[in-house]
């Protein structure tokens, strides 16, 4: 069975339960869709179309108890009869009982082409050479001998000559302009679903660059806290080491980078004290860190909330800047404007640091002065900084530390 004729088993069970595209579908599968609905009533229609292989398939919609239902047809013996009709220079062919060689016996599951069997209607035969895979196609469509599939419906005439003749160049431009539309807007689709999964592809990598710099923070942080435990055990002449659970925790530290000594501190000192009975190793559990107390003193939020309006963007980048530099200064590298740069949670550059510094001269002068306790790194050591606090004349924005 090709896959075109187990789409049509599938597509049989799926349609009153999935909508989607109809160009998704061979076209020749939305063919047998639209032809009932251009033209009501038709008794049946047969599409023969030929494959990549050479080979032909076929298929049948046929109305039974006033429901198209399409199912695949076998080509027993036909490739001649077939291939004499796409042969053919006509778009076109009517054809009636006594000149169309073959008619549809269904005495079985699989319906099959009798060869020089009788029909009674009047059938039209569209050929459309190469608009599929540049392959040909077939299209019969069983029609009545009246004008009734064709809304007349008080007339009991033959269709004429002439009226064929129009008829068939209308279905068949009609057809054509169909499966052309189709292949635009599948193409179209292509094009745009290669265009969303870029945005998909470049969104992941974003986020994945995002967790990355997040875990190169998260094992800044373990080192600095590792860092904050030695110095306390060479104070107290006791071991400490984190747990797994305790490490994980750290990395996840949300608050104030300037507390997070104290804060360790704190919990290395309530460790002692729990177990001052004891001797050997003391283990540091996550639930011994506590990261969910304030950050800051009372009269650090009373001057932060007075301030923070005006002050607000000025503030974030020497808390971003000084948080960066603890963290060179725990990797044990020079506090340089590349470093520090380097370690903010969104990269930036030298130059960038020290435009964004001087466009914020005259702020963090007033911050600094009232907040001497804030920002003891990048005041002290971080020379865009330092040079920003002690000249009040404009520094020129080229300058960087490295």
């Amino acid at each position: 069975m090709t896959s075109l004729n187990s789409f049509l088993i599938f597509a049989s069970n799926c349609a009153t339960l999935v909508n989607n595209y109809s160009f998704i579908q061979h076209p020749v599968e939305s063919l047998h869709a639209i032809i009932p609905e251009i033209l009501p009533g038709i008794e049946k229609i047969i599409t023969v179309h030929e494959n990549p292989d050479n080979s032909f398939s076929g298929i049948l919609t046929q109305k039974k108890n006033n429901v198209y239902q399409s199912r695949s047809l076998e080509l027993l013996n036909m490739r001649s009869v077939i291939l004499r009709f796409m042969e053919e220079k006509n778009p076109y062919d009517w054809y009636s009982r006594t000149n169309l060689p073959f008619d549809i016996e269904n005495k079985s599951n699989n319906p099959v082409i009798d060869i020089f069997s009788e029909l009674q209607n009047v059938v039209l035969l569209i050929r459309l050479p190469g608009v599929i895979e540049n392959h040909g196609l077939l299209v019969f469509i069983y029609l009545n001998e009246n004008p009734s599939n064709f809304g007349v419906t008080n007339s009991i005439n033959p269709l004429t000559t002439d009226n064929k003749s129009i008829i068939a160049f209308l279905i068949r431009n009609a057809l054509l302009c169909f499966i052309i539309q189709q292949k635009k807007n599948k193409g179209q689709l292509i094009l745009n679903n290669k265009r969303t999964r870029l945005i998909i592809d470049k969104a992941e990598q974003q986020k994945q660059e995002m967790l990355r710099t997040s875990e190169y923070y998260g094992l800044s942080l373990v080192r600095l806290c590792h860092q904050y435990l030695v110095e306390y055990s060479g104070s107290t002449q006791r071991k400490f080491k984190f747990s797994s659970g305790a490490l994980e925790k750290i990395k996840e530290y949300k608050g104030e980078l300037k507390d997070l000594k104290t804060r360790i501190w704190e919990t290395l000192a309530f460790v002692e004290s729990l177990y001052i009975d004891e001797s050997g190793e003391l283990e540091i559990t996550d639930w011994h860190l506590q990261f969910d107390g304030p950050d800051v003193k009372a009269t650090d939020k009373i001057k932060t909330n007075f301030t923070s309006d005006k002050y607000t963007k000025t503030i974030h980048l020497l808390d971003k800047l000084e948080s960066a530099a603890m963290i060179v200064k725990s990797n044990q590298l020079k506090l340089t404007g590349t470093n520090v740069g380097r370690a903010c949670p969104t990269p930036i550059t030298a130059p960038a640091i020290t435009d964004a510094l001087y466009n914020h001269k005259s702020k963090i002068n007033a911050l600094v002065k009232l907040h001497p306790e804030r920002w003891e790194v990048i005041r002290r050591e971080f020379k865009p900084v330092m040079n920003i606090i002690k000249d009040e004349e404009p520094v020129n924005p080229e300058f960087h530390s490295d």
